[in-house]
């Protein structure tokens, strides 16, 4: 039975050989996944949660280690967190590994109690003012600076204190530099601020843009900047195509490789964005840009269902392509044909793409 089957809501992740203890025998059990239901603060939760199954009972067939169960309870409190607006023990994490500092460091910042951070990324769920203090140095790095000084004399290291100052002064500089990024983007698109047939009817989100490049870093195998640019117009012409309105507001352009969205470059600079430069050729310094997964960043905009569906279709399309491949086949379409060398692609063609 293939990993990821499901089977009436219940969700098959792979197959291992281990003592079971229900027989109270060595075979092959199940690792699967159920949707659960749960009551915390008077509040009905759902949640995932994985057991180990044992086929050879109908009745009565699963267990779980401690490590399933407590991975369970950890997502029903999360699952709390998410409906309540509240950070997620992950989120929590990451807003620590943003700026390099343990649980220890993190709660001395915020003036809390010693292990306050450990069981907030756990199973103690935080309350409200807390989260709001977090979030808050979390989007600002200026604030987190700011609870640094105030609490200076919680760090009797003072060389910790130096090195987490510095931690938190090197991501200031990188939120100026993705905000001027984002400035100069904006400028590029200073022309299509309202919407028209260039933008597929959709004004610029940068924020929904980093969302479809993380989903497509996600999802599609082998992920490079050429590739990229494509399946972007691609998911865009589809959408487009379904619903008159394009995803990201992007403009693309006639370009030798292919549609090209205006601002490419900039795009990868977004903080969001995760790329690796691979040398290809050291005689001449020519790199190619690998796009990778960051499942780290947490994005300011989730996608729809449908928006989903329809990259997925485009991955589905395209994942075993290579990059000549993929260009070559764009070089086909009517709307490559039809316009000229740094001519904006409008998506009055995306009618003609099949997909």
């Amino acid at each position: 039975m293939a990993n990821g089957y499901m089977e009436d809501n219940i969700k098959i992740l792979s197959k291992m050989k281990m003592f079971c203890s229900i027989c109270e025998e060595e075979h092959d059990v199940e690792l699967i996944e159920k949707e659960k239901e749960t009551i915390i603060k008077g509040k009905k939760i759902k949640y995932k949660e994985k057991f180990y199954r044992c086929n050879k009972y109908e009745d009565e067939n699963t267990f779980q280690s401690e490590e399933l169960w407590n991975e369970g309870l950890i997502n029903s409190i999360n699952a709390y967190r998410s409906e309540n607006n509240l950070l997620t023990s992950k989120e929590i994490k990451q807003i620590r590994n943003k700026y390099k500092i343990t649980q220890l460091e993190m709660a001395k910042l915020l003036g809390v109690g010693d292990i306050t951070v450990t069981r907030y990324e756990t199973k103690q769920i935080q309350d409200e003012a807390h989260d709001k203090i977090m979030r808050l140095i979390d989007e600002n790095a200026l604030i987190a600076l700011e609870y640094l000084e105030k609490n200076k004399e919680n760090f009797k290291n003072g060389e910790r204190y130096e090195t987490i100052e510095n931690n938190i002064k090197t991501v200031i500089f990188k939120e100026t530099l993705s905000y001027l990024n984002k400035q100069e983007i904006e400028a590029k698109y200073v022309n299509y601020s309202e919407e028209k047939i260039e933008n597929g009817n959709t004004i610029l989100s940068i924020n929904k843009t980093e969302s479809i490049i993380n989903y497509i870093a996600l999802n599609y195998d082998n992920l490079y900047k050429v590739k990229l640019m494509k399946l972007l117009w691609y998911i865009d012409s589809v959408a487009y195509k379904e619903n008159k309105k394009s995803i990201t507001g992007l403009v693309y352009t006639h370009q030798k490789m292919g549609a090209l969205p205006i601002a490419y470059d900039e795009l990868l600079k977004l903080p969001s964005i995760k790329v690796e430069e691979e040398l290809i050729d050291k005689e001449n310094y020519s790199v190619c840009y690998h796009i990778l997964p960051n499942e780290n960043y947490k994005l300011k905009v989730d996608l729809t269902n449908k928006e989903k569906e329809i990259c997925d279709r485009v991955i589905s399309k395209f994942n075993k392509f290579t990059t000549k491949e993929l260009v070559n086949y764009m070089h086909k379409e009517k709307a490559y044909i039809d316009t000229k060398l740094n001519e904006v692609i409008n998506f009055s063609y995306a009618k003609f793409i099949d997909i």
